[in-house]
């Protein structure tokens, strides 16, 4: 069984400090699979993504699986002696009129992307097919706001919009600015011991796209689901606040709340957002806990702190004081996220 390589790379491999993750795969490690009927092929993960004319993969065609995404697969296959497409088809689900479904020699590995935002340097061009590259599909002006999904080679797999529609689509990374669209934010400054902000919402909004949720303000901040948390197109996020380019956000996802940091540019509408209010007072954590992306045992872990880790206490989840929002720094990582209230004491 073959895996996709999608693994978090140091971030000095391809844009420097400013980026903690910048993820690779390869097109070269794939599974090779036959569907038996014939799959329409959209350019994203969904039914909802842009679909390219008549594209479909026939039902004797070999198909190259590369891996999962929200119950998709990502597939590439060719279409004619000379043309090659990468596009995605839903996952093949038992029937007694079908022969399509996946056995575990076929299962592939589930993908995790960056989904950040660059710009570009000068006009250019993105293709469906990286492999011959044999057409030109979508057009792109100077300085677009481009959002990455992921790094393959001199290529970068990005997501655009066609006909009002989501399209995932190839780009020669050197196109791209190398700097992030949204910045890290300054540092907070600690200061005085009262211990009493409580998350506050403000507005609803839908950003419509596929972004990487930071666990803090910055691509140098953890991202829960093993680097791969982000909200879909579908999904409302609840504003708290704004904080340098970022947004703070609960986002409202089907298996279960959680809560990040999204680049302002991703917001449906540019008005300045009012900026979010923290305690920031040191704290020490008094037991062991896990530092999660949303109140409650059950939400993605994002680190586990050991008794007497130095953090800085931000706010209470509730006004019940049941969870505390905390940040934490140490070597290099940075990361913040909820712990029980009694982990930190009041």
């Amino acid at each position: 069984m073959r895996r996709v390589l999608a693994a978090l790379l140091a971030a000095l491999l391809l844009f420097g400090a400013g980026s903690a993750c910048a993820s690779e795969f390869s097109l070269k490690d794939y599974t090779v699979f036959t569907f038996g009927e014939r799959q329409l092929v959209y350019q994203g993960p969904g039914e909802t993504y842009f679909k390219h004319g008549n594209a479909a993969v026939g039902a004797s065609n070999n198909a190259r699986l590369y891996g999962t995404l929200d119950n998709c697969l990502m597939i590439g296959y060719g279409y004619s002696t000379d043309k090659f497409r990468v596009g995605w088809v839903p996952i093949p689900e038992a029937a007694k009129d079908k022969r399509t479904v996946l056995s575990a020699s076929d299962t592939v590995g589930e993908l995790r992307f960056d989904m950040v935002l660059r710009t570009t340097k000068d006009e250019c061009a993105a293709t469906y097919d990286p492999v011959k590259v044999s057409m030109r599909n979508i057009e792109i002006k100077k300085g677009a706001t481009i959002n990455v999904l992921c790094w393959y080679g001199d290529w970068a797999y990005c997501e655009f919009r066609v006909d009002k529609k989501l399209s995932w689509a190839f780009m020669y990374a050197d196109m791209l600015n190398a700097e992030p669209l949204a910045k890290p934010a300054a540092d907070l400054k600690t200061s005085g011991t009262e211990r009493k902000t409580v998350l506050k919402e403000i507005a609803g909004k839908t950003p419509g796209g596929n972004y990487g949720l930071f666990s803090g303000p910055g691509e140098n901040y953890l991202r829960a689901d093993e680097g791969g948390a982000h909200i879909r197109p579908t999904e409302k996020c609840y504003v708290i606040g704004g904080e340098g380019d970022w947004a703070f956000v609960r986002v409202a996802a089907a298996g279960g709340d959680k809560y990040g940091y999204l680049p302002l540019a991703a917001m449906p509408d540019k008005a300045k957002l009012k900026d979010v209010s923290f305690d920031c007072v040191p704290a020490e954590t008094v037991t062991a806990a896990a530092l999660r992306d949303a109140p409650g045992d059950n939400a993605a872990l994002l680190i586990n702190l050991p008794a007497g880790a130095q953090v800085n206490f931000l706010a209470w989840s509730d006004s019940a004081h049941h969870y505390a929002y905390v940040e934490y720094k140490a070597n290099g990582l940075r990361a913040r996220g909820f712990v029980p209230a009694e982990c930190v004491g009041e």
